[in-house]
């Protein structure tokens, strides 16, 4: 069973041989992250020939249009849609990135890119966050393709996630669903992430790892490699635990229960056939992540756990997830050449 429904118009072309050869649209995917944009064609199998160039966020919009530019000179037709995720807050009716968080730590406000690619290239264009992007493209093409409900949860910088059920991504109604990393994991906790105190993602998260570590040293006075680091990044603590340290152990030790109480909130609250796991906190320390979630699950969920497990589709996943918010249909099959005499 896939899981978008969508009515694909076909191109129809007849050849020199009188014979009709019909092709499914050709289709643009853009994913766009705080460090990099990730393009590619999206296919009925997923994005092919994909490309990586650095984020300007200062000219985003104009950099999004000399993409789709070069994408169509590298294309065989014309482009007819353009299909775009991007992270931060979106919204996905108007197509506007209404805030977007950049590597320098500024917030971009405002920036009207489905307009603005549709007007220059005479396309359609759909936008996603890149989480839900990824849960359709986890509920498409990967191990959720089974599934009647699925969630895939990101585990970088922040910790975020995308819910599909039937099909359908659960947004909400300013576009706040499925905030997970926001769910308060440590109620009476001293760190916070936007304003919410004890966050899942303040202790958990590829930047709330080295704030908890930090502040476990300030509370132990045992010995730690840690102490050693003038600037604590996540895979410093990831590197030292595994080194034998104590207090770094103990550091993602926490954070995995922590980490299985933010996973069962999910299950208790969607009842979902599987969760995945992505990004690159996940994807690089799996016996620290997703060992420890399977490891406590089973003390935060009501009913038997779901599966748990890390996306199979890598850092392609957003593409993905792009490529299905367009192709994808129940009960019928896109046709890329399909030749009738």
């Amino acid at each position: 069973m896939n899981y978008l429904t969508r009515s694909i118009e076909v191109l129809i072309i007849v050849t020199a041989e009188d014979r009709i050869v019909s092709a499914v649209p050709t289709v643009a995917v853009i994913d766009i992250g705080s460090t990099r944009i990730r393009y590619g064609q999206g296919t009925p199998e997923g994005p092919v020939a994909v490309q990586t160039d650095q984020t300007r966020p200062a000219t985003l919009t104009d950099q999004l249009i000399t993409i789709v530019d070069r994408l169509q000179t590298q294309f065989s037709r014309p482009i007819q849609h353009v299909s775009i995720s991007t992270t931060g807050l979106v919204d996905s009716e108007r197509g506007v990135i209404v805030e977007f968080d950049t590597a320098e730590n500024e917030t971009l406000q405002h920036l009207p890119i489905g307009p603005a690619i549709a007007d220059t290239f005479d396309v359609s264009t759909t936008l996603e966050n890149d989480c839900t992007a990824a849960a359709l493209g986890e509920a498409t093409f990967g191990e959720g393709y089974h599934s009647d409900t699925v969630v895939h949860v990101t585990f970088g910088t922040g910790i975020g996630a995308g819910v599909v059920v039937d099909g359908s991504p659960i947004r909400g109604e300013r576009g706040y669903a499925a905030e997970v990393g926001l769910i308060p994991i440590v109620a009476d906790g001293e760190l916070s992430s936007t304003g919410v105190c004890g966050a899942w993602e303040a202790y958990c998260s590829g930047r709330g790892i080295p704030q908890f570590a930090r502040q476990l040293l300030a509370q132990d006075e045992q010995p730690s490699s840690l102490r050693n680091q003038e600037e604590i990044a996540a895979p410093d603590v990831f590197a030292i635990a595994d080194a034998g340290d104590e207090l770094a152990q103990s550091c993602l030790q926490r954070a995995a229960r922590y980490n299985a109480a933010g996973i069962g909130a999910i299950a208790n609250v969607y009842d979902p056939g599987i969760i995945t796991l992505g990004g690159s906190v996940a994807l690089q320390n799996p016996g620290w992540i997703l060992d420890g979630i399977q490891r406590h699950l089973k003390e935060y969920v009501l009913a038997e756990p779901p599966t748990v497990t890390l996306t199979d589709l890598g850092e392609d996943i957003e593409l993905y997830g792009g490529t299905a918010s367009f192709f994808g249909a129940e009960e019928s099959t896109p046709v890329v050449e399909q030749i009738s005499d």
